[in-house]
This record gives structure tokens, C-alpha cells and sequence, in this order.
């Protein structure tokens, strides 16, 4: 490991390349980081309680190994080296969970805590690309498991909201493919091969598609923000004026344009579209309607408030996990963040994000289009995606899912785990290396180079 990890890769795309196919350390230390990733999704298909701690299991079977590689001295050195914000946090929220007398909250904290190391030691010994790309892996993964499993119920055209043959209730499946489908239509956009490039569009695309399907409103506003944000900055850099178009394609585009709208207008399709999105996504229903008040979620938080107030409980919170137990389900990340942790170490947690956000938007910042640059400007949106769809979610600071796994591990990054030394330090090695011809072996170390 002191030599980095080999991977062959084109120049343009070395981060969605295949690794090399010897079997090392690295390579181990991925495929048990790539399935903690997928056993934290498989969880919801088992009805046992210790299910839930299944992905942190692994996780701590992946610190263990780093424990026992060659450089075990230097990460147990500088496990405290970055995220040190949000280690504080844990364990304040722990001190708090212990105050509460809670069981269940102690020993979820305590799962934090171990948590919090285990990745650590992940991400110093592999770093942040390696973890990104064994996230990948289990997108792609569990995409075409669910097109296999679902694919009845998806050509069905049934009304009903989509869970892809699964168990999961189809708000978490949404939760997990909005944080899956950036990453795969990142893949999609690096990957340089032909057949595997078709491959992983249309697998974009599917996965867009299941995310659609599955009725996750907030889930679906958030990518669709995300991408929104994603071709604002394009504009602004100017990237989209080396998209070169020939006459022919501009006067097609201009004639084409016109005659389907009117197309759509003369048919009334237009209309039935408006309905169609009406009657799918539940827009006026009084279950799940826009008068509904976010299908019930906001009595609930009108609750949750109450309660804080009634305790004068707002510096410190309750305890993990407790607001399941005290006021029913917060599907909505910060109220629960608040309701559990209190404004100081909900406070410090949703500073540690903010910290991610803002590296990873200076990250993207660059005038050239290089992979870097694509590959920070996909976390950011990874973030984007996050933050908005916690809105309406509850999975903002736990390991529930394979999203909010991905998330912790970005907190418990340096800046230096990040981004290496910065941007500007990365870029000039992307453009010394040809654009097209491949290159035989590279290789990732701590520093970014």
C-alpha cells in the first residue's frame, strides 16, 4: 500500500476504469467496502432486528483488516486527522443518549463510534476515489437487480408505486437511487469503451427511470435540482460552448421544435401528460396531495417541536434514535437531527457537511472539463442530491442506507482525503497525459497523484 493502488485506466477515465485484475489488499479492502454498501440496501429483505447493524459488521470487518495491513501504525497515528468535527459531535450525542437511559440509543451510538473509525482507517488506507468506486459497483449492482426483480411490475403499467421486487418501502428505494443514479450516470459519462459506454447509458437511464417509478416526490425534486445546478455551473464556466453543432443540426433542432409542440398542442397529449404526472405522483390526493401537508410529515414535526419546547431540550436533544419512540416517524433529517442531537452537536454534524459541500464545490471549480473536474462536480451534485432530499427523508446522519453510508464516509474525509492537494494541483497531471491513447498502469496515493 505504501505504493498506492495500479489501475489501468485511459487517461480521461481512470476513475470509472476497471482496476487491475491482480488481487491485492486494496483490492479486497474495495469488494468489502463495495458490499457493506449493498448489505446496507439487502438489510430491508430480512425481518430481524440485528439486520440493521449488518452493514456496520462489515465495515468493522474492513477496519480490521487495515489494523492488520503494513501500515497499521500510521492510520491508528492520524485516525483523528480529519473529521474531527463530526467525532466530537458523535460522542457528545453519545453522552447525551447515555443521560437518557435509553438502551437502544447507547448501544446506537456506540455503533457510531466504531463507525466513525472504521472509516477512517478505510479511507486512509484506500482513499475517497476507491470508496466512490466501490459505491459504483453496488449502484450498478443493485440497478440491475431491481430491473430483474421488478421487471414484471415495471411493463405491468400498474398504477402502484414501484419497489422493485422488494421489500423496501418504495420512499427508501427512491432515497438509494437518487444517491445511486449520479454516480452511475458519472460511469456512464467517463466510461471510453464502446460497449460499455451504450451499457452504462442505458443503465442511466433505467435507473432514472425506477427512481420515477417508485413516486418519491422529494426524491425525484432533488436529482432534478441537482442536474439543474449541474448545467447552471456548465453555462457559467463555459464548458457547453465546446459543444460544437453543425447547421444542419441547428436548423433541424429549429424546425423540429416547434411542430411537436404543436403537435402535442393539437392532440391534447400535453394534457394527458399533466394528468398522467397528476394521478402517478399523487399531486391531489388527501393522502399524499400538496394540501396534505407532505402526507402528514408536518403535524408530525409541529410535534416534535412541541416536545423540545415542553423539555427545553434544544441545546442537547433526546438521544439517538428516540424520536421514533417519543413523537412517531421524522421524515425530515434536520427535525430529526435537532430532536436527537440538539443545536450543538446537530450543529457540528451539519457543519461537517457543509465543510464536504463547500470542498467539493471549490474542487469543481476549475475553467477545464477534465475527469477531475467531473468527478468532484459528481460529489458535489451527490451532496445537492443529499441535502434537498432530506427534506422530506429521515436518513440524514445514520447508516441506513447505502447513501448515507457513502455521505459518512465524505464527513470523515480530510480536506486532503478529498481533494489531495487541490485542484489546481491535480489538473496539470490530467493534461499532460493524451486525451485518447491509454495509459498501461496509474496510480492513486494519499497525496492525489
Amino acid at each position: 500500500m505504501a505504493q498506492g493502488i495500479e489501475w489501468t485506466a485511459p487517461a480521461s477515465a481512470r476513475f470509472a476504469a476497471p482496476p487491475a485484475t491482480r488481487i491485492n489488499f486494496a483490492w479486497l479492502l474495495r469488494v468489502c467496502v463495495s458490499l457493506s454498501f449493498l448489505i446496507a440496501f439487502a438489510q430491508y429483505e430480512v425481518f430481524i432486528a440485528i439486520a440493521q447493524f449488518l452493514p456496520h459488521i462489515m465495515l468493522g470487518f474492513c477496519g480490521l483488516l487495515v489494523l492488520c495491513g503494513p501500515r497499521r501504525g500510521d492510520r491508528v497515528q492520524h485516525i483523528l486527522g480529519g473529521g474531527g468535527l463530526l467525532f466530537a459531535a458523535i460522542v457528545f450525542g453519545e453522552v447525551v443518549s447515555y443521560t437518557s437511559h435509553d438502551r437502544y440509543s447507547q448501544l446506537y451510538g456506540i455503533a457510531f463510534i466504531g463507525l466513525f473509525f472504521c472509516a477512517r482507517l478505510v479511507v486512509q488506507e484506500i482513499g475517497i476515489p476507491a470508496v466512490i468506486r466501490a459505491y459504483s459497483q453496488a449502484a450498478i449492482v443493485t440497478a440491475c437487480l431491481l430491473l430483474i426483480s421488478g421487471r414484471h411490475t415495471m411493463f405491468a403499467g400498474e398504477s402502484s408505486r414501484f419497489t422493485g421486487g422488494t421489500r423496501a418501502h418504495p420512499n427508501l428505494l427512491g432515497f438509494v437511487m437518487a444517491g445511486y443514479f449520479p454516480v452511475i450516470a458519472w460511469r456512464a459519462m467517463e466510461e471510453k469503451a464502446g460497449w460499455r459506454k451504450k451499457v452504462f447509458v442505458v443503465l442511466s437511464i433505467a435507473s432514472f427511470g425506477i427512481l420515477f417509478l417508485t413516486g418519491s416526490r422529494g426524491s425525484l425534486a432533488a436529482v432534478l435540482f441537482a442536474g439543474g445546478a449541474l448545467i447552471a455551473r456548465g453555462v457559467a464556466r463555459g464548458w457547453l460552448r465546446k459543444v460544437r453543432l453543425r447547421h444542419l443540426h441547428v436548423i433541424i433542432i429549429v424546425i423540429l421544435i416547434p411542430l411537436a409542440v404543436m403537435f402535442l398542442f393539437h392532440h391534447n397529449r400535453l394534457e394527458r401528460f399533466g394528468d398522467y404526472l397528476n394521478d402517478f405522483l399523487s399531486l391531489s390526493t388527501s393522502q399524499r396531495g400538496l394540501k396534505s401537508g407532505l402526507s402528514g410529515r408536518t403535524s408530525i414535526w409541529q410535534l416534535a417541536f412541541h416536545v423540545l419546547s415542553a423539555h427545553d431540550r434544544w441545546l442537547f436533544g433526546f438521544g439517538y434514535r428516540t424520536g421514533d419512540r417519543m413523537v412517531g416517524t421524522i421524515d425530515n433529517g434536520y427535525v430529526q437531527l435537532l430532536f436527537e442531537s440538539g443545536l450543538i452537536a446537530g450543529g457540528m454534524i451539519f457543519g461537517s457537511m457543509l465543510r464536504v459541500f463547500f470542498t467539493l464545490w471549490k474542487a469543481s471549480a476549475p475553467r477545464a472539463n477534465t475527469a477531475w473536474t467531473r468527478y468532484y462536480m459528481m460529489l458535489w451534485c451527490l451532496m445537492i442530491v443529499y441535502f434537498l432530499n432530506n427534506i422530506s427523508a429521515r436518513y440524514l446522519f445514520s447508516f441506513g442506507s447505502p447513501f448515507s453510508l457513502c455521505v459518512f464516509f465524505l464527513m470523515a474525509a480530510s480536506h486532503r482525503d478529498l481533494v489531495g492537494q487541490g485542484p489546481h494541483a491535480l489538473a496539470p497531471q490530467m493534461q499532460v497525459m493524451p486525451p485518447r491513447r491509454p495509459v498501461s498502469t496509474m496510480i492513486w496515493n494519499r497525496s492525489g497523484h
